[in-house]
């Protein structure tokens, strides 16, 4: 059937088709025209010719003429239709208002399902999805070296140069490495995070100063004077954002000459605050000392892949070469933004994938509370049919109803989503999520509009559909007895089924991670966290040239520790439990054949420590003796080494007395050491991670890493109530030394806190999906009670007991819930299995917790179900039939 054109003729009217119009007025004036022109004495040929010329062109004139007339019939059309659409909402606007329980509530679980979405977007959006802050970041990647253990690791500084200068799949390579130091010339003396940077770093970053220049090309050597370039918040916050910086000189690891001020915002690695050379820690020749973070640009068309195998194929000689000095077996490219979202992407795109189960759930309830409004309306929409209301147009009113509760609930739903967003960013670990990481732009906000439409699409459409297909004589014979069909009735039952189903795999993920977090706090991390209170001991280089400086200044701080009163024991290390598993590297142990890899027979990870410091952090001595006194740079070399590490290397063999040497971290081979003690087991990284192998030293015979240590003291009371007592105690030996003290309760807490974060938040969504579940029950068992009471008054009349007739109706909406259960089941087992990288103690399939979600689920739906049922059993017969 041919579609009717702008140029026919208007429906129900006598108009004629617009061409066959413009051609007839046309026409006629010609004529007119001619005969004017005859009357004066013209021909008629020449009169038509000169009337034919005088108006020129006629198919012109007839086209402006008919795109005219298009355009006001295509004006009425829109004036039509808005001013239909406006007369749908004012009716939709009246047909809420008469109902404002429905309308409030119907708005707010929309609200709370689009809020809660929202929130959760935006958090994805700033951390994962937003395009990172930097100059076609697609192409910026993460550089690692494949090791012969399996796993990933920085670069080799050799390795990297020979990567930087073969590979031709970049555009740039550079080298990093972060650190936190005490820096000196500012306002005050303060703790910076510093990152040392290769060569070419500015140029992959593709980042210019907004003040001042780069280092240059001569100051990127070993012998060069330390420069330095600053971030704006750093030159706005500590060197109060003037000309003069460059008169400025800064002490941390070097005395700085700063050179140039960075733009605003920019901050990679890791927030720094200060650039400066790599070169200046000179240069190291090991070619299995992972010193070095590599980031670089791939050229345009290019992916990690290609990098990836371009890096394989580069170490294939080089290993060849270099072995047995030598770990890599090739390399592995990553996009930048992986590594700057870290652990944060599966548990936000679970929250994700979770608050969009929830919302699903508010549809479906809304769905089948629309359902049952529409069988209330059957007679109006009856009436509406009867007079001429097409389907369509019934359809549109309808659907415009629950457009408009969208509308509303987006609205306050974005408010929502401000206030959850703000307490996702108190909940979430800190630093987990920055503020400004978490931004309401342009894409949030399209992802809001697009959920309202399509909020309004899953309840409202098929209620307009279903309402709309109203038979006028069928609902008016049905609307005087008020009673639902069989098959309005199998439809709710089915939307009851789908927000059980819904609430099961909820249920069951936040069960699962409940039962995870539960465990992981019943770890035992192998020292006791009670009581203890700890600080970083930053000695900026440039006051403590010599490092026996430091030893000498940890020395007397801790002689002065000793005596002070509240403090049970106190010690330091270079590293406290789970801060992570580096410094480590390779071991040599007496008697033991090496490994193919290089002149070392194993790996463990590198600690030093004083004495006390086992007692400080409640570490047990299974074996031998703690460092004392004596233990100092003119003793014999001691070591003490973790119950895994002497399990590892003398399998049923006593390890006191037994040597071993570490290979290649301070300074190349150092001498054997007795192992004199042996620890318990503790975790070095993650609380939940295998616990790495591992050695300490004592830190007056190791000295390389004293300038950097950690303070440990346990407490006889409240830890953090002597806090000002220990400031005190190190600000008088060195008032420069900036302190933060935080106790180790704290640490083992936050250490955990993003699994808290993912529980709390799936919880609360679980919860809110639950209680949908209940209010759903109840509605759809109340209304079809009330549909069915005169039914359920004859059955009563004709001798049906009130119970029988209680567990009737009370049995139809358990089997409901129980198809839903097992719907719920099915798609729970096949979800949770997604989760399986954030759950600890536990399987995905976990029994238990199924059961529990399902034994919640029954309780709730028997106890929803049962208040209507129990309404039934008391209906009156009489009254019942009488009514109807």
């Amino acid at each position: 059937m041919r579609r009717r054109q702008p140029s026919d003729p208007l429906p129900l009217s006598n108009q004629k088709p617009v061409d066959e119009d413009v051609r007839l007025e046309l026409a006629q004036h010609i004529e007119f025209r001619t005969e004017e022109l005859v009357a004066e004495g013209w021909t008629a040929e020449d009169a038509r010719a000169e009337a034919l010329r005088a108006f020129g062109d006629v198919l012109s004139v007839s086209k402006e003429c008919r795109q005219i007339t298009v355009r006001a019939r295509r004006s009425l059309r829109r004036d039509e239709w808005f001013g239909a659409l406006l007369h749908d909402v004012r009716f939709a606007v009246r047909i809420l208002r008469r109902a404002p329980a429905f309308t409030l509530g119907a708005v707010m679980t929309l609200a709370l399902g689009i809020g809660a979405n929202t929130a959760i977007f935006s958090v994805v959006n700033g951390v994962l999805l937003r395009p990172l802050p930097y100059d076609h970041p697609e192409q910026l990647v993460s550089v690692f070296e494949a090791t012969e253990r399996g796993g990933l690791s920085d670069l080799t500084e050799p390795n990297f140069h020979d990567w930087r200068a073969q590979a031709h799949s970049f555009d740039g390579m550079a080298a990093y490495g972060t650190d936190i130091g005490t820096l000196l010339g500012a306002d005050i003396p303060s703790r910076v995070r510093t990152a040392a940077v290769s060569e070419d770093f500015f140029d992959v970053m593709r980042v210019r100063p907004v003040l001042g220049r780069l280092p240059a090309h001569d100051e990127f050597r070993v012998d060069a004077p330390p420069v330095a370039v600053v971030s704006y918040r750093f030159w706005q916050d500590r060197l109060g954002g003037t000309q003069e910086i460059f008169s400025r000189r800064l002490r941390s690891n070097f005395d700085f000459q700063v050179v140039g001020v960075l733009p605003q915002g920019f901050g990679f690695p890791d927030e720094s605050d200060l650039w400066f050379p790599i070169e200046l820690y000179g240069r190291n020749e090991s070619r299995t000392a992972h010193n070095y973070a590599v980031v670089a640009r791939l050229k345009a068309g290019l992916t990690p892949l290609d990098g990836d195998r371009e890096l394989d194929a580069l170490t294939v000689p080089m290993r060849e070469q270099y072995l047995p000095r030598f770990d890599a077996v090739g390399g592995t490219v990553a996009p930048l933004r992986d590594l700057e979202a870290g652990p944060l992407k599966e548990p936000l795109y679970l929250l994700l994938g979770a608050s969009g189960l929830l919302l699903l759930a508010a549809c479906t309830n809304l769905a089948s509370s629309m359902l049952v409004r529409g069988a209330a309306r059957a007679h109006e929409l009856a009436v509406r049919a009867a007079i001429g209301a097409g389907r369509g147009r019934l359809v549109r009113q309808v659907f415009t109803e629950s457009l408009l509760i969208s509308t509303l609930g987006c609205v306050v739903g974005l408010g929502i989503a401000v206030l959850l967003r703000r307490g996702l960013l108190l909940l979430a670990p800190a630093g987990m999520v920055p503020l400004e990481g978490a931004p309401f732009d342009l894409r949030v906000l399209g992802f809001s509009l697009l959920l309202t439409l399509l909020t309004a699409v899953l309840f409202g459409l098929l209620p307009a559909m279903r309402m709309s297909s109203v038979r006028p004589s069928q609902a008016m014979r049905e609307g005087a007895r008020h009673s639902g069909t069989r098959q309005s009735r199998r439809l709710w039952s089915t939307l009851v089924a789908v927000e059980v189903a819904l609430a099961v795999i909820l249920l069951s993920g936040s069960g699962l991670l409940l039962r995870s977090f539960s465990a992981i706090t019943r770890i035992d991390p192998g020292f006791r966290a009670e009581g203890v209170i700890t600080a970083l001991l930053d000695l900026p280089d440039a006051s403590y040239a010599d490092v026996h400086q430091a030893v000498a200044f940890h020395d007397r701080l801790l002689a002065v520790l000793a005596d002070a009163p509240g403090v049970v024991a106190a010690g330091v290390t270079n590293r406290l439990p789970l801060e992570g598993n580096s410094p480590g590297g390779a071991i040599q142990v007496e008697g033991k054949p090496t490994l193919p890899a290089g002149p070392f027979t194993g790996y463990a990870i590198y600690r030093t420590a004083s004495t006390r410091y086992f007692d400080a952090m409640g570490i047990p001595v299974l074996a031998g003796r703690p460092f004392n006194d004596r233990d100092r740079a003119n003793a014999p070399r001691v070591v003490i080494v973790t119950q895994g590490l002497a399990e590892r290397e003398w399998s049923g063999e006593d390890p006191i007395g037994r040597q071993f040497r570490v290979y290649g971290m301070d300074g190349g081979e150092e001498p054997y050491a007795t192992v004199i003690g042996v620890v318990a087991d503790i975790p070095h990284g993650p609380i939940t991670g295998a616990r790495r192998e591992a050695y300490w030293y004592p830190y007056s015979q190791n000295p390389a890493r004293t300038r950097s240590m950690k303070l440990v003291v346990r407490t006889a009371g409240n830890p953090a109530a002597l806090a000002p007592m220990l400031a005190q105690l190190v600000h008088d030996i060195d008032p420069q030394i900036p302190l933060e003290f935080r106790t180790m309760d704290d640490r083992l807490a936050s250490s955990i806190s993003d699994r808290r974060f993912t529980m709390v938040v799936l919880a609360s969504f679980a919860l809110v999906a639950l209680l949908l579940a209940g209010l759903g029950i109840y509605g759809v068992v109340s209304y079809t009670v009330a549909q069915r009471s005169r039914e359920i008054g004859i059955r009563i009349a004709l001798g049906a007991e009130p119970s029988r007739v209680q567990r009737l109706v009370q049995g139809g909406a358990m089997v409901v819930i129980g198809i839903g259960i097992v719907v719920g089941g099915v798609g729970a087992v096949a979800g949770t299995r997604l989760m399986r990288a954030l759950l600890y103690g536990v399987e995905p399939d976990d029994p238990m917790t199924f059961g529990l979600a399902v034994g919640l689920l029954l309780l709730v739906g028997f106890l929803a179900s049962w208040l209507p049922a129990r309404r039934s059993a008391a209906i009156d017969p009489v009254r019942a039939i009488q009514s109807e």
